[in-house]
C-alpha cells in the first residue's frame, strides 16, 4: 500500500516538482487503518471484540496451549505421534522456533497484546455518550491484557512487555516476572475500580470485578506477596463476593456444555459452534467467519477417537481412590476428570463410563485419558462449544487457605476453606480424614502446605493450573524436582535454572538487540 502511495504521489508531481516526501503520510480514506479507525465509541466497541477474538487461535486457547501447560505439569503427558510436539511437553527443546507450540504460542499471545494496546492509545480521543461505558471498556481490556501477560510470564518468565502500540521497528526491552507482575498488579487494581460486579446476560464473557480480583489473587501467589493476596480472597469469599460466587453442587458441571457460567465460575472464555466449519484452514484473520470453538476435547481425546496429544498420569487415579467419602464410595472426581480401566467397577452406580461410547479397549491398557471438557458428540468434531473455566471459585477457596497458612499458619479459616472444598465431593473433613493425618497437618504450617499441595491436585487436575501451582511452590531445587519424579517420569529431563522456563524463539531473539536467551540455552 505504501508503495501504491508513493508511486501515485511522484506521477502526479511529474513536470512540476520533484516527488515531496511530505506526501508520503498520505491516508487512503478508502481503506481501513489505524490511522483513519478509531473515532467513534462503536470504533473503540470493535476494538475490544478484537482482543477477545484472540481467544480463538492455536496459539491462545483453542487448542496448544493444554499440551504444553498441562505436559509440562506432572498430572500430565504428551505421547503425541508429532514427535517435536511430546517432547516439547517433556522438556526436551531442541527447535527454539518450533511453530506449532513455541513461536504460535508467543506470537498468538503479542497479537492480542498488540491488540489491547491499542485500544488503550486510542479510546481516550474518542468521546463516548456514556462515560461509564467507557471506563469499562479500558477496564475490561487492562484484565484481557493482564491475562495475556499472565499467561506469557507463566511459560517463558522474561518478556518483552510493551504497553504501547508497537511497530515493526520497535525493540521492547525485556522485563523479570516481577517487573511484569508488579505492572499486573497495577492494571488490575485499576480494573477493579472500573468494571461492574455483575453482568446481563447479553455480556457474558466480559470480565467482572470478581474476576479482576480473581486474576490479581492470581499474580500476588505467583509473586509470594500473600497478605496483598489475602485481601482479595476476602473480597470474594467473605465479603461482596460471597453474593456471586459459591461451589456448585456437582463437581461435574463445571466442564460441561451444559452448565456453563454457573456461580463457580469468575471468568470463563466462551466457546461456541456459531460458525460450524472444518478444519484448521479457518484459523486465520480474516476470515469473518471463523471458527469460535475450542478444539480441547479433540486435542485429548483418546487413541483412536481423537488427537489424544496429551493425556493424565496415572498417578491421580491412586490418589483420587486413597480417601473414600463419607458414604464410603469413591472420590466423584475422579469420575468426572478422568477415563481410564475399571472405572465401571469403581463407579457401579454410574451408568455413562463408557469412554464416547465405547468399551475400554484392550490397546489402551493402563492408561489415563483426559475426561474434563469432554462432551456427549458423537462421532468426535474438530472443534466443540465447551466454555473453558479460566478462574474456578474452588481454585480461589485453595489459594485462600494456601495464602493464610503462608501468613499465620492453618487458622481456623484456612482450614474451613478446604473443608468446604472437600465436603462438596462428600469427603469428610480434614481432621476427620480416614486417610490423612488430620491433626498433623492441621497443627502445622510446612504440613498444611504439603498436603495443599494434594488438595488442589485432585480439585483442579488438568485445568492448566498444575504447572503455574508448580512454578510457585519452586522448581529451582533439584529435591524438589526428585519428588516429581516419582510421579512423572519427564522431569528426568527436567534441568534446575533452565527447565522451568522454554527457550524464547531464536527468531525474537536474533531480531531484538534488546532481547536475551533464557538461561541455560
Amino acid at each position: 500500500m505504501k508503495k501504491y502511495i508513493i508511486s501515485l504521489t511522484c506521477l502526479l508531481s511529474l513536470g512540476v516538482t520533484s516527488c515531496d516526501d511530505s506526501k508520503l503520510d498520505l491516508i487512503n480514506e478508502n481503506t481501513i487503518s489505524t490511522g483513519n479507525f478509531w473515532k467513534t465509541e462503536q470504533d473503540a466497541e470493535r476494538g475490544v471484540v478484537a482482543v477477545y477474538g484472540m481467544f480463538y487461535r492455536q496459539g491462545t486457547w483453542t487448542r496448544n496451549i493444554y499440551t504444553q501447560m498441562q505436559g509440562m505439569a506432572d498430572d500430565g503427558v504428551s505421547l503425541a505421534g508429532w514427535t517435536e510436539l511430546n517432547e516439547y511437553a517433556k522438556f526436551i527443546f531442541t527447535n527454539y522456533n518450533f511453530g506449532e507450540v513455541n513461536t504460535k504460542l508467543w506470537r498468538e499471545h503479542y497479537v492480542a497484546i498488540f491488540r489491547a494496546n491499542q485500544v488503550l492509545d486510542k479510546i481516550n480521543d474518542i468521546s463516548f455518550a456514556n462515560e461509564q461505558h467507557k471506563q469499562d471498556l479500558i477496564g475490561q481490556v487492562k484484565f484481557l491484557r493482564s491475562f495475556y501477560y499472565f499467561y506469557i510470564t507463566t511459560l517463558w518468565d522474561n518478556i518483552p512487555f510493551p504497553l504501547k502500540t508497537s511497530s515493526a521497528s520497535d525493540m521492547p526491552e525485556q522485563k523479570t516476572p516481577q517487573e511484569v507482575f508488579a505492572q499486573l498488579e497495577t492494571d488490575l487494581k485499576d480494573a477493579i475500580e472500573k468494571l461492574p460486579a455483575t453482568r446481563s446476560a447479553s455480556d457474558v464473557g466480559r470480565p467482572t470485578k470478581g474476576a479482576a480480583y480473581g486474576l490479581l489473587a492470581k499474580v500476588y501467589m505467583q509473586g509470594h506477596k500473600y497478605s496483598d493476596a489475602v485481601k482479595c480472597f476476602e473480597w470474594l469469599v467473605d465479603g461482596e463476593g460471597k453474593n456471586y460466587y459459591d461451589l456448585v453442587p456437582n463437581y461435574g458441571d463445571n466442564f460441561s456444555n451444559k452448565t456453563e457460567n454457573n456461580r463457580e465460575s469468575l471468568y470463563e472464555i466462551q466457546f461456541s459452534l456459531i460458525n460450524r466449519v472444518g478444519f484448521d484452514q479457518t484459523d486465520n484473520y480474516l476470515d469473518p467467519n471463523a471458527q469460535l470453538g475450542t478444539q480441547i476435547e479433540m486435542n485429548q481425546a483418546p487413541v483412536g477417537i481423537g488427537w489424544n496429544n496429551v493425556e493424565a498420569r496415572r498417578w491421580l487415579v491412586d490418589y483420587y481412590k486413597r480417601e473414600k467419602t463419607v458414604d464410603g464410595k469413591n472420590d466423584i472426581r475422579l469420575f468426572h476428570s478422568v477415563w481410564y480401566n475399571n472405572a465401571g467397577k469403581d463407579f457401579p452406580e454410574r451408568a455413562d463410563t463408557l469412554v464416547y461410547g465405547n468399551k475400554w479397549r484392550n490397546d489402551w491398557g493402563n492408561r489415563v485419558f483426559i475426561k474434563k471438557y469432554s462432551t456427549d458428540a458423537s462421532p468426535l468434531y474438530y472443534w466443540n462449544d465447551n466454555n473453558f473455566r479460566s478462574l474456578r471459585y474452588a481454585d480461589m477457596l485453595l489459594l485462600y487457605a494456601e495464602a493464610l497458612n503462608e501468613v499465620n499458619g492453618p487458622n481456623a479459616k484456612a482450614i474451613e476453606c478446604v473443608n468446604r472444598v472437600r465436603q462438596r465431593v462428600k469427603l469428610p473433613t480434614l481432621q476427620n480424614s480416614t486417610y490423612y493425618n488430620g491433626a498433623t497437618i492441621t497443627g502445622s504450617k510446612e504440613a498444611f502446605r504439603e498436603h495443599l499441595k494434594i488438595e488442589r491436585g485432585l480439585e483442579l487436575s488438568l485445568e492448566c493450573v498444575r504447572w503455574i501451582d508448580l512454578k510457585r511452590w519452586g522448581l529451582d531445587n533439584q529435591s524438589a524436582i526428585d519428588q516429581l519424579k516419582t510421579r512423572d517420569a519427564d522431569f528426568n529431563n527436567f534441568i534446575v535454572g533452565k527447565s522451568s522456563r522454554m527457550p524464547i524463539p531464536q527468531s525474537e531473539v536474533d531480531n531484538n538487540p534488546n532481547l536475551s536467551q533464557n538461561p541455560n540455552y
